[in-house]
């Protein structure tokens, strides 16, 4: 292909840039060598030892905390934050009863002497057990023990036993799987009655293998240091000297009642949870098995 004018004259405009280009940059690199270095700076040392310092610890204020007071609530109310009451629930009252830390009693509220112990704690029985059964198929009678009169007696269906207002309603005698222990399952003839109480008009069934209790609970106080008692139920006033005690609530497991006392010479009244003496805590009650 034939070169024209135009051709020859850009291609020589290329090369009189590219030599221009190349001097320039030559020239740059012979002045960058030339440039005299700076002196460096000569390092001093100070003449004495480094010696490490710790900074003074900071001021800390302690404070101890002054002993709990007792609260409006009573005299027993004393809990502090880490020392949770003692806090028991009754499954049958559907109750809660709260006792303080022994460990944040008061001494002197703890050596006042409150006027009454509790002894025991005992579930109420039913005024007419089932103990036993005597006769044959077709003419049995049950064996009835009355537990106001203390009377033993036999009875079958439609008797009524007046001093209590009962009526046996129905009476039976039937063979039932009885299992002792880990032995194996035996049949044993277990005698079941239905009575009926005349004010309420609820039916109780009583059976001769185990009491029957109403699922009220009973409290029995004494004076301290005595041995005779006083059976009580929540609700029930009583007075001894100038005091007066009023029982607001009974538990069985763990035992314990509360009672509130009042007397001329508390400017309130004082309420406690009292639990049984240790020398009379009477044992669970038996039931056949």
């Amino acid at each position: 292909m034939a070169v024209t004018t135009n051709d020859k004259i850009l291609l020589g405009a290329g090369f009189i840039v590219a030599l221009v280009s190349a001097a320039g940059f030559g020239y740059l690199v012979v002045g960058q060598v030339g440039f005299p270095a700076g002196a460096i700076p000569t390092v001093e040392l100070a003449g004495a030892s480094f010696t490490p310092k710790a900074p003074d610890a900071p001021a800390v204020k302690t404070e101890t905390w002054a002993a709990p007071v007792a609260q409006t609530r009573g005299r027993e109310w004393i809990y502090d934050t880490f020392t949770p009451p003692e806090i028991f629930y009754n499954a049958r009252s559907k109750q809660f009863t709260v006792k303080p830390p022994s460990s944040l009693a008061d001494d002197e509220v703890a050596q006042e002497a409150f006027g009454v112990e509790l002894v025991a704690v005992r579930p109420e029985p039913f005024r007419l057990q089932l103990i036993g059964y005597a006769g044959g198929e077709g003419d049995w009678r049950g064996t009835f023990q009355n537990l106001v009169t203390g009377e033993v007696f036999l009875g079958s269906a439609g008797k009524r036993v007046t001093n209590l207002g009962l009526i046996i309603k129905s009476l039976q005698v039937r063979p039932q799987p009885i299992r002792a222990g880990e032995s194996m399952t035996t049949q044993q003839l277990v005698a079941t009655s239905v009575v009926t109480d005349e004010k309420s008009g609820r039916e109780m069934i009583l059976t001769n293998r185990e009491r029957q209790f109403t699922g009220l609970l009973s409290a029995f106080v004494a004076l301290p240091g005595e041995s005779a008692t006083r059976e009580t139920r929540k609700g029930d006033v009583f007075k001894i000297g100038d005091s007066t005690f009023r029982i607001e609530g009974i538990q069985l497991t763990p035992a314990a009642v509360e009672i509130v006392k009042e007397a001329p010479t508390l400017t309130q009244p004082d309420r406690r949870t009292l639990t049984p003496r240790e020398a009379d805590v009477p044992d669970a009650p038996e039931t056949n098995p």
